[in-house]
């Protein structure tokens, strides 16, 4: 039997007559997908274990019925029996799409919500305040609801404020909200389980496991979503492998009551659904069982993040013109839109990257056990599959191996820099993309381009990062654009990180940063 994985992790492992663990590849047969624009495709290698999956799987008519892409397996063609037009590109950009006016009673109450959230953030927990992301284009939401369906009017009005939050900006009790284009991915991934698991009348939008039309908008770290159903506005929860629910502790009756209740919630104290807003010694935003026991510290009050574009004047230029699809395609900005595909590092790199961190632990534990402490945990295969799948890259085996190992901490190759978690990589590459998007910045291959993995973000806003193409690393930052020589570049990212390994054995320089520890912490001087 097939176990379809949670946000379709694009692998299926089969062993015989029973669902193996996908943390074991190699055992029973392992499936992966393909994006082909209106289908997605899916090879196993095996023929009998591809009929098994076209016996068991939604056809692409059902599939589509249930708001889902389509998925093929093997030589399958059932596809064939309901084709999509063909859809022919062409070289002159497209005309922008014109965007649409939400329903200016809810734009108002979802406007008023805001602004008495934000006044709280801003006076109790500014570090939350900060998390808060800056509006969607207009444009680009009528692009996502033209492939994707009309959202609700008071969501449509929220992503004109605010497109969803950074990590850990605990905004609705227990869940973070999303950016627009991570929305997305999990609506994929709940479509691909419901398409593999093969059961149409779970395709129910009120009582069944998912259905392509809900839009999911915000998540926790334990795989469970907030999602509105735009037919009825109503918000829901959806769990891993349990049918939505309405009727929860956080089901409401639009998006928009949600919010006017978390402003309520802020601005009394009282709790919202049995929660209580409270303030984290970190100045940011969290919910708890009981009242807090004293108000929010006046120490954590503090301004929004800064505009990422400069206050109009009456001299100020034209707006710039976002980027033609064909251009974003050329500079590596527009990817194909593709479900999340597992995929396993070589074993022999995935050996070699873990013997280097095994010295890089070992030396840090001896010397500088805070900056141990600092290593995050393994990012999950899921979460890798997600941000290639948003970045439109297949990571190097040697990045993957170690993210595998620690995704990321408070230490990296040298004084500048620290590596990176992967929901980070993958949100520093959406932001440096968007500028050429959005129009602010002529694309120019040498300055930067869409093939690139940012893997350590510097104290002074570049990064690190690893060309996707040919593995080698090398240095962005902002006045110069891209160093490919010198001392940042490295013939692969597991070359770096041996030189890590080395220099902090042997108290040599690494390149010119020479390894010291001050109070339990690795620091680097220049040499």
């Amino acid at each position: 039997m097939l176990r379809a994985l949670r946000m379709a992790l694009a692998v299926a492992v089969i062993a015989a007559g029973a669902a193996a663990s996908a943390t074991v590849p190699g055992e029973g047969v392992l499936c992966t997908y393909a994006g082909m624009g209106e289908v997605v495709e899916m090879s196993c290698g095996d023929p009998e274990t591809e009929a098994a999956l076209a016996a068991r799987m939604l056809s692409p008519g059902q599939a589509r019925a249930a708001g889902c892409t389509p998925v093929v397996v093997g030589e399958d063609r059932r596809v064939m029996a309901t084709p999509s037009p063909m859809i022919q590109h062409s070289d002159e950009p497209a005309p922008a799409p014109t965007p649409r006016t939400p329903d200016p009673a809810l734009a108002s109450r979802v406007g008023r919500a805001w602004d008495r959230i934000e006044r709280w953030l801003g006076a109790h927990a500014s570090v939350t305040l900060r998390k808060l992301r800056h509006p969607v284009d207009a444009a680009r939401i009528t692009g996502w609801e033209e492939d994707n369906g009309r959202l609700p009017d008071d969501l449509y009005a929220s992503l004109l404020r605010h497109d969803g939050a950074d990590d850990g900006a605990l905004l609705f009790p227990g869940y973070a909200p999303v950016d627009l284009m991570t929305a997305e991915s999990l609506r994929w991934g709940n479509c691909h389980t419901l398409v593999i698991e093969g059961s149409m009348a779970e395709a129910d939008p009120e009582r069944g496991t998912w259905h392509g039309s809900l839009v999911p908008f915000a998540s926790d770290t334990r795989g469970r979503e907030l999602f509105v159903n735009p037919r009825t506005g109503r918000v829901g929860e959806k769990a891993w492998n349990e049918r939505v629910r309405y009727d929860g502790p956080m089901g409401w009756p639009s998006y928009v009551a949600l919010l006017e209740a978390v402003a309520g919630s802020l601005q009394s104290g009282q709790a919202l659904r049995g929660r209580y807003p409270a303030v984290t010694p970190g100045c940011e935003l969290t919910w708890q069982d009981e009242p807090a026991p004293a108000p929010p510290p006046a120490t954590c009050a503090g301004p929004p993040r800064p505009s990422p574009t400069p206050t109009p004047t009456e001299t100020a230029e034209p707006s710039p013109s976002p980027l033609s699809p064909k251009d974003a395609r050329e500079i590596g900005c527009k990817p194909a839109r593709r479900p999340p595909v597992v995929k396993y590092p070589d074993k022999a790199v995935a050996a070699q990257v873990d013997a280097a961190w095994r010295r890089i632990e070992r030396w840090l534990a001896r010397h500088a056990p805070r900056t141990l402490r600092s290593l995050r945990p393994p990012a999950s295969p899921s979460a890798i599959a997600r941000a290639e799948a948003r970045m439109g890259l297949t990571f190097p085996d040697d990045l993957r191996a170690s993210l595998l190992r620690h995704d990321g901490g408070r230490f990296g190759p040298g004084g500048l820099w620290d590596y990176a978690p992967v929901r980070e990589i993958a949100r520093e590459w959406a932001m440096m993309c968007g500028l050429y998007l959005d129009g602010s910045i002529a694309p120019d291959p040498w300055w930067w381009h869409g093939r690139l993995i940012p893997y350590a973000m510097a104290v002074d806003g570049g990064h690190l990062f690893v060309d996707a193409q040919t593995g080698k690393t090398g240095e962005y930052f902002n006045e110069e654009g891209l160093r490919l020589d010198g001392d940042v570049a490295w013939p692969s990212y597991l070359a770096q990180l041996a030189a890590v390994a080395d220099a902090l054995e042997s108290g040599r320089p690494l390149r010119r940063w020479k390894p010291v520890v001050a109070r339990g912490e690795l620091d680097w001087d220049l040499d």
